[in-house]
């Protein structure tokens, strides 16, 4: 055949020889999670995996829920011996020899590799709210992370983050971050759930981005499923199928949850960038196979300041070697695989539990020396699936290393009774009563990672924004009666001095037997309901939690409830002042009365300021009897400084606990000497910028949401309790001091 070539083929063939052939690519290989699991077990020579256990108890091949079978002889791989046999002296051996060595097994035999270039990832603010959350503002920022693939662009990967800061911040912030499920995801299951199921999930208290907010911090969230999706069936897609170019993996290749971490390294590598956020202080938290990936964006990143590790489980802070609940067959199954590695399949094959050359609490030393706080709920409500003895062994595991690096380790090696905090040492554990969730342990992480996790202040609060809730105690009788004064007269003077300075809804509370003592105390009940002023339970005969047994209480707390339905008739009367801010010299006890309470509807009306006033009301008499006038000036200056003092420790105490002022509570005193003193103290409030707000308005901070976890001893105020279990020590006002009453008048 030949071929005429006119006069315009010549350049035309000219251009097309000079010019490239468009890019072909290979298409992206899709495989179900069984075909792609199979694929790998042929990979690896494996005919067949054994099934893992059933977390379903009924079933014959049910998982070990039972601590007596459990093997007591369990051999966790020493993480300070060399994999040659020698052990590790010092720290830089550690950092330059084994920690190297234990890295190198994690990857290639449980979590994978990740490749040693990955696509840059390009941040895109797509959009910017003002908003305002448990009333602080904030400003959260939604942002896109594009990841390049220009390699490949037959897969396209979009990473998720939302970004919240408080907006009155005079600084960068910290940041914690967590793997969570997007808006949508969220309220889908939210819809499914029962409201029983809903408060087990999600808790009924405050949310957790509340509560850091509350440490003037700022929160972000990573949608890990926009990063890699949590399916074998995704693997040829998402960063990993990226890299791969739409291949399937090799047997070594990173799996989903060190590619969950890898975009978690991606949002820090913004943060970075953000004036608005201290990337040196950023946390990581994640709940179940997120809580894993918590774990392992701690251990590889160091960035990371602090992590909060929730009911990670197998493959997380559990230790392998353990038979109850999940088990590495069932992580090795096509239901789970893509978390790990494709050679972590041998060990549910020709090799065993035992043949792992690592265990999990190698994972939480790779933290070392930053703070790890690992969360689990009740095996009751949770279940034993993620086996918080074995996570809890873990973090015993890891202890050595940490030792090593000059911190400290959990401190025990016995399991600790739940809800006990064991927070002490650079690793923490806590267990709680509820389900599969962290939100009961928010409060908790918190103040341990207040220890190492320091904000800045808030913006200076303006007299706009400072709120006090006054409370009253001791209703219808508190302290010794003047000559010629009636607890009706006390009643109705502090009364008109709450109305003219329009206080709204005042709770009063109540202690019945003063009644039975003064009858004619008893119009004072109604006085303050006619004021449409509240009333509350201070117990029956103002019973000491700390010096009686739980029950006495209990029952003194409910023989004073019938006065307050007498009173209250619709109205809420279900809050609880502790008689002298007595909430049990035990942590038994305060948790026996805590379960009591919630039992019953109650909820505790906490202190922040108290200077004493009660105390004035004995010398005041005298002073009266004596007709002594300077020693009445005398009281009166000593009120007036005590509580100025009050209010500027309570203030700086709370900067020092949460970088913010919080809506306050006030503790007074329905005493004869306040007839006096209310109008001077009200005007004290006004001129420091006090606004006045309900009980509940102020209940309602987040702060209070953060009770403080004591071994013992829960006596004083809010505050002063805060500062106890977080290891802060404040300045003592002088101004405070009550001794020098004794003398007046005398």
């Amino acid at each position: 055949m030949i071929y005429r070539l006119s006069r315009w083929s010549v350049p035309f063939l000219a251009l097309t020889l000079l010019t490239p052939a468009p890019e072909t690519y290979s298409p992206v290989v899709h495989l179900t999670a069984d075909q792609d699991h199979q694929r790998l077990m042929e990979l690896l020579h494996i005919r067949a995996l054994r099934n893992g256990p059933d977390g379903d108890p009924k079933s014959p091949r049910a998982a070990n829920f039972d601590e007596s079978r459990v093997s007591a002889s369990v051999k966790l791989p020493d993480p300070l011996v060399l994999n040659g046999g020698q052990r590790v002296s010092s720290a830089q051996q550690w950092w330059h020899e084994r920690r190297p060595e234990i890295v190198e097994l994690f990857d290639s035999e449980i979590y994978g590799r990740v490749p040693k270039e990955t696509p840059n990832v390009k941040w895109e603010v797509v959009g910017t709210a003002n908003e305002t959350v448990a009333n602080i503002p904030v400003i959260t920022k939604k942002l896109v992370g594009h990841v390049d693939n220009s390699s490949y662009p037959l897969v396209a990967v979009d990473i998720q983050l939302t970004l919240s800061t408080p907006e009155k911040a005079t600084g960068p912030v910290p940041v914690m971050m967590e793997f969570g499920l997007s808006a949508e995801a969220l309220e889908a299951i939210r819809k499914r759930l029962s409201e029983a199921q809903r408060q087990a999930l999600f808790g009924n208290g405050p949310k957790w981005q509340e509560e850091v907010l509350a440490m003037g911090w700022g929160y972000a969230t990573l949608i890990p499923t926009t990063v890699q999706a949590d399916t074998g069936q995704g693997l040829t897609e998402g960063i990993i199928g990226l890299v791969n170019k739409g291949q399937p993996r090799k047997i070594d290749d990173w799996g989903a949850l060190r590619a969950w971490a890898w975009g978690a390294s991606r949002a820090l590598d913004y943060f970075e960038t953000d004036k608005s956020v201290d990337a040196k202080q950023v946390g990581i938290e994640g709940l179940s196979r997120y809580g894993k990936a918590a774990l392992v964006t701690m251990a590889y990143d160091s960035r990371f300041a602090i992590g909060f590790i929730g009911s990670s489980g197998a493959g997380g802070a559990k230790i392998w070697r353990r038979n109850f609940g999940e088990q590495v067959e069932n992580v090795a199954s096509s239901a789970e695989y893509h978390w790990m590695a494709g050679n972590f399949l041998k060990y549910a094959g020709p090799l065993d539990v035992n043949d792992l050359p690592v265990d999990q609490h190698e994972l939480i030393a790779l933290c070392a020396p930053r703070p790890v706080f690992i969360s689990s709920g009740s095996q009751q409500v949770e279940g034993g699936w993620v086996d918080a003895r074995g996570m809890f062994m873990g973090a015993v595991g890891a202890g050595p290393v940490y030792k090593l690096l000059g911190k400290k380790d959990l401190g025990t090696t016995e399991f600790p009774p739940i809800e006990t905090a064991l927070i002490d040492g650079d690793i923490a554990f806590r267990q709680h009563a509820g389900g599969h969730t962290t939100a009961p342990n928010w409060p908790t992480f918190l103040t341990f990672a207040s220890r190492y996790v320091k904000g800045p202040p808030l913006a200076e609060a303006t007299p706009s924004t400072r709120q006090v809730a006054l409370t009253f105690d001791d209703l219808p009788v508190h302290g010794p009666l003047p000559a010629g004064m009636t607890r009706v007269d006390i009643a109705k003077s502090i009364l008109e001095s709450l109305q003219t300075a329009h206080a709204p809804a005042v709770y009063g509370f109540v202690n019945a037997a003063g009644i039975r003592q003064e009858p004619a105390s008893a119009p004072v009940l109604k006085l303050w309901r006619d004021a449409q002023y509240l009333l509350g339970n201070h117990t029956f005969s103002h019973m000491d939690l700390d010096s009686n047994p739980v029950e006495s209480f209990q029952q003194d707390l409910l023989a004073n409830e019938q006065t307050l339905k007498d009173s209250m008739g619709s109205d809420d009367w279900h809050w609880l002042r502790f008689p002298f801010l007595h909430e049990g010299d035990t942590l038994e006890k305060h948790r026996a009365i805590d379960d009591f309470l919630a039992a019953h509807g109650y909820k505790v009306a906490e202190v922040t300021i108290s200077f004493g006033d009660y105390a004035y009301n004995e010398p005041y008499a005298r002073c009266l009897a004596k007709n002594d006038q300077p020693g009445l000036e005398k009281l009166k200056q000593g009120y007036l400084d005590g509580a100025a003092a009050s209010l500027e420790q309570s203030q700086a105490d709370a900067h020092l606990l949460y970088g913010r002022d919080i809506k306050h509570i006030m503790l007074l005193h329905i005493g004869s000497f306040e007839t006096v003193m209310l109008p001077r103290l009200l005007d004290l409030l006004k001129q420091r910028g006090f606004g006045l707000i309900t009980l509940p308005e102020a209940a309602g901070d987040p702060a209070y949401s953060m009770h403080p976890d004591l071994a013992a001893k829960f006596d004083g105020t809010f505050l002063e309790m805060s500062l106890a279990a977080r290891h802060l020590t404040a300045v003592h006002n002088p101004r405070l001091s009550l001794a020098w009453l004794d003398q007046v008048c005398r």
